[in-house]
């Protein structure tokens, strides 16, 4: 009983400093030790029983490793197909060593369809099997961008690139750098052959052949006129200094004549180059579009006279109160249009010069949508197209003229041509191909809207070697 208490009385009779001490070296460890318990989780597990129990040793039996004693090709069914199959089979390659086969053979199915056949799983599913094919679908992706279609040659032909050492690739190259080459201005011209395949008839007319052949370079087409006696005259075509026909009559006579022979020798050994451009009325590719406000005044169910307007306040006194006209609101609308006269001409006369009617159209007072044409016209300048802008019939004739306008402020070349029903439409004319790219576009590139507006017709003959 004496011991316990002089026990007790130590413990108690230890100076408070010390007690601070000790307490305050508990929160120290307490602290260490939560610190760096991220650190010792990270370690493995030998290692920190080691650490704690000296008696165990360091190295712990090690776990089996994944079986890889089995074959991947048992694994294909009878309808994966080729694509199908390759994903498959690449995925498993890829972590044949990690996972175990019970385990991988559905995951790399459920990839092969999701990557091939675009199907969908649970999100966790997807989200494990994207992230181990990633590098699989990124090799799939780049094969899918270069792989080539299967072309199928005869043995004979296989036997004789592998003899020239080169490919199917290069062999079609070379044919097209043939044609090309077959159908190429020559210049300068050095024989009667080279100058007709420098020439192309175009639109079966002589001037624009001539045009384009000069525009090439290689020569001119020339026409000359010989008086033999005072009714007589000899008329002879050259094209770059080669003889071609002659004629002799009256000068009339004789001059439509050598023309007509010239253009059908050319026809006979030179390629035709004709522009299709009479379409039916209904195929136009710009439509009427209208200003917004014009569009909102214009709308069913709302009058286009203002408040203001004179015929707005008689219709008010005698009733009138919105709406259709008529006891049963049956009536009209909108108020009936009457075209604005400028000029001194009698009623119904339509007939008049050209430069003044366009004077006299104000732009101000257009419906069109001003700013949309006016865009239209920068692209057709910034893009060339090779084939006519036609307009719709609905334009009517000082919205022609304002488009008439918009067109030469770019230098456009434009026109208003008849349709088969005497419709008028505005048209912008195309920007001019070279004959020679024609051919190219049409006989070997195959272009369909060069080959829907251009006509493209042999040499009746072919081609001379001289």
């Amino acid at each position: 009983m004496n011991l316990e208490s002089n026990r007790l009385n130590r413990v108690t009779s230890l100076p408070t400093k010390t007690i601070k001490n000790q307490n305050k070296r508990k929160r120290f460890n307490r602290f260490y030790r939560r610190k760096n318990s991220k650190y010792i989780a990270t370690l493995p597990l030998s290692t920190i029983l080691a650490g704690i129990c000296p008696e165990i040793p360091a190295e712990l039996p090690v776990p089996p490793v994944v079986g890889t004693n089995w074959e991947i090709e048992a694994h294909r069914k009878p309808y994966d197909t080729d694509s199908q199959w390759y994903l498959k089979q690449w995925f498993m390659e890829l972590h044949k060593d990690n996972i175990p086969e019970d385990e991988l053979v559905p995951l790399a199915q459920a990839f092969a369809s999701m990557e091939g056949l675009g199907c969908t799983y649970a999100p966790e599913l997807m989200d494990r099997v994207l992230q181990l094919g990633e590098p699989v679908s990124r090799y799939y992706r780049d094969l899918k961008q270069q792989q080539c279609s299967r072309t199928l040659v005869s043995s004979q032909e296989a036997v004789r690139m592998w003899l020239n050492g080169i490919t199917y690739a290069e062999e079609q190259e070379g044919k097209r750098q043939m044609q090309i080459a077959q159908i190429s201005p020559i210049c300068p011209p050095q024989s009667l052959a080279e100058v007709f395949q420098n020439i192309i008839v175009v639109n079966n007319s002589l001037q624009e052949t001539a045009e384009w052949f000069e525009w090439l370079g290689g020569g001119t087409i020339t026409i000359t006129v010989n008086p033999i006696s005072c009714v007589v005259f000899e008329v002879k075509a050259y094209a770059a200094n080669f003889f071609i026909s002659k004629a002799s009559g009256s000068y009339q006579k004789a001059y439509a004549q050598c023309v007509a022979d010239f253009l059908e020798i050319l026809k006979n050994y030179c390629y035709q180059v004709n522009y299709i451009q009479r379409f039916s009325h209904l195929h136009y590719n710009v439509e009427r579009l209208l200003n917004e406000d014009d569009q909102q005044q214009n709308s069913p169910g709302r009058f286009s006279l203002k408040q203001n307007n004179i015929g707005y306040r008689m219709l008010q006194k005698l009733g009138w109160t919105g709406g259709p006209l008529g006891y049963k609101q049956s009536g009209i609308l909108n108020p009936i249009e009457v075209a604005a006269k400028h000029d001194r001409r009698g009623l119904g006369c339509t007939k008049g010069k050209k430069k003044k009617q366009m004077e006299n159209v104000d732009a101000s007072h257009c419906e069109l949508d001003l700013q949309f044409y006016h865009e239209l016209m920068l692209s057709i300048v910034a893009r060339k197209p090779y084939y006519d802008l036609i307009f719709s019939p609905e334009f009517t004739e000082n919205e022609r003229i304002i488009l008439t306008r918009l067109a030469a402020q770019q230098e456009l070349r434009c026109e208003t041509r008849l349709t088969g029903n005497g419709q008028a439409q505005f048209v912008i004319k195309r920007y001019p191909l070279p004959p020679h790219k024609i051919l190219a576009e049409v006989l070997i590139e195959q272009h369909p809207i060069v080959s829907k507006y251009y006509q493209v017709l042999p040499p009746k003959v072919g081609l001379i070697a001289l």
